[in-house]
This record gives C-alpha cells, sequence and structure tokens, in this order.
C-alpha cells in the first residue's frame, strides 16, 4: 500500500469494530437511518476511525495513517454495505465501486470458510422496511422463511445483497463492475485507477495475479487445482430458483454437471 492512501478495511464489521454493527448488513436510506449512523458514516469518510482491524492494510508507523496534515487518500473497503450504498452516494457524494462476484463462486467459498454470520439472517428480517421492499418487489416474504437449509440462507443472502443495490439505479449513482472482469484484465484495472487519479503500485505486473491474503487455504487459488463447484444438480437448481425469484441477470445460470 502506497504511504499517500489509507485503506480503512471492514469499517462495518460487528464485531471486530466497536461501531460497525451499526451500519452492518442495514438498508439505510433517509428515513432508516440516525444521527448515530450518520456521525459514524461522516467519522469513517473523514478518517477518523481507527481499530487494528480497520487499519490492518495501512500504514501505521507512528500512526502516519491518521495524520491530518498528511495528504492522503482514502480508500475504504465494504464488505457487508451493499444495501447502503445509494444513501452513501446521495448522502455524501463519494465516489462509489460496487464490485460483484459470481453466485457460484461466491456460495461455494462461503460454505469452505462456514462463518457463522453468513448463515444469520436476523439482522435482514428485523428491518420492516426492507422486508416490505422484499415482499414489494419480488414477493418474496423474508419473515415466512422456515426451516431453511444452509445453502437456502446462503442463496437469500447473496440475492438479497445483489439485487436492492440495482433497484432504481441512475446512470450516475455508482459504477458497477464484475470481480471476474477485473481479475481477469489487468488494463480494465489500470484504466481504473487512471479514472480515479489513483497511482498503481509499480510491481503491479508481478503481484496481479497473486491470491490475497484473504484467500481461503483450501481454494483453487491457493491449491492451484481447477475449479470445481461441489453442488450436485438439485444444489444447483435450488441456487437458480432463488437467482430467479430475485431476478439477478448478472451471471448466466449453471446446471451442474
Amino acid at each position: 500500500m502506497k504511504h499517500r492512501y489509507r485503506l480503512l478495511f471492514e469499517p462495518e464489521h460487528e464485531y471486530n469494530t466497536k461501531h460497525g454493527k451499526l451500519i452492518c448488513d442495514q438498508y439505510l436510506t433517509p428515513e432508516t437511518s440516525s444521527v448515530s449512523i450518520d456521525k459514524y458514516l461522516k467519522r469513517v469518510f473523514a478518517n477518523r476511525v481507527d481499530c487494528d482491524w480497520i487499519a490492518q492494510v495501512s500504514n501505521r508507523k507512528w500512526k502516519r495513517h491518521l495524520w491530518p496534515f498528511v495528504p492522503k487518500k482514502h480508500i475504504i473497503k465494504f464488505v457487508r454495505c451493499n444495501l447502503s450504498v445509494h444513501y452513501m452516494v446521495k448522502r455524501f457524494n463519494i465516489p462509489t465501486v460496487l464490485i460483484v462476484r459470481n453466485p457460484y463462486d461466491v456460495l461455494a467459498s462461503q460454505q469452505r470458510v462456514k462463518f457463522p454470520w453468513l448463515y444469520d439472517l436476523s439482522r435482514f428480517e428485523n428491518q420492516k422496511a426492507l422486508c416490505e421492499l422484499l415482499l414489494k418487489t419480488y414477493n418474496f416474504d423474508l419473515n415466512k422463511q422456515q426451516n431453511l437449509s444452509n445453502l437456502e440462507k446462503l442463496c437469500i443472502r447473496w440475492c438479497i445483497e445483489n439485487s436492492v443495490p440495482f433497484l432504481n439505479k441512475k446512470q450516475a449513482d455508482f459504477e458497477i463492475y464484475k470481480y471476474e472482469d477485473f481479475k481477469g484484465d489487468i488494463n480494465l484495472f489500470k484504466s481504473f485507477c487512471k479514472r480515479y487519479n489513483l497511482k498503481p503500485l509499480d510491481n503491479l505486473n508481478t503481484i496481479f495475479t497473486q491470491p490475497s491474503s484473504k484467500t481461503h487455504p483450501k481454494s483453487n487459488v491457493i491449491t492451484g487445482g481447477s475449479k470445481r463447484y461441489l453442488f450436485s444438480k438439485d444444489e444447483f437448481k435450488l441456487i437458480n430458483q432463488y437467482l430467479d425469484i430475485f431476478k439477478i441477470d448478472l451471471y448466466d445460470r449453471k446446471i451442474g454437471v
């Protein structure tokens, strides 16, 4: 990470940050936000929040990542704030990019890591405005889903996070990229950096294809094995049913082999 950039890593993490639970998995609108939420977001965007989790990829020597007199650009990585993307753009007028990844890849990865929060849909269920939106838009009553399998819970989470942000989207609101396009085209990444006046690392050509430090050790990216989804035909069918319910048209359907 260049010294004139600061990466804030997941300031919405509900356990590893003090106030991240305020915005984690929240469907924010002018009606559903609050003074405390806005206050926290303002501090995040002003580079006034800090903890070991948020600053893990920052240049932390003498806490230089917080020095206000050292000019720097702030790059914020959110993972569980998709539902707030419209609110963040309109309320705070900041450049925002939404990166979407293939649902089959995401679900396979989530089944490997098995983080408990992935299977907990209560944050969604407890938001009246969100539940009403899902019912009105997709005829999907989140509060009436019972006896869900773990795969179904993961499907519902992915679909909510990757359908709601695309509702009522204006062209100028935020940019959308597919993770696969970025990963497969270094020139696309370079043009993205140029458009936002970001300077890539000098050794970008060498490190571009290297796995992230967060990549699961059993991932084919680490093991070097061929990509293979551990889904049965029935599981593919189940996944596709949810993609259809939420009218997901970002990716072609897979049916297994």
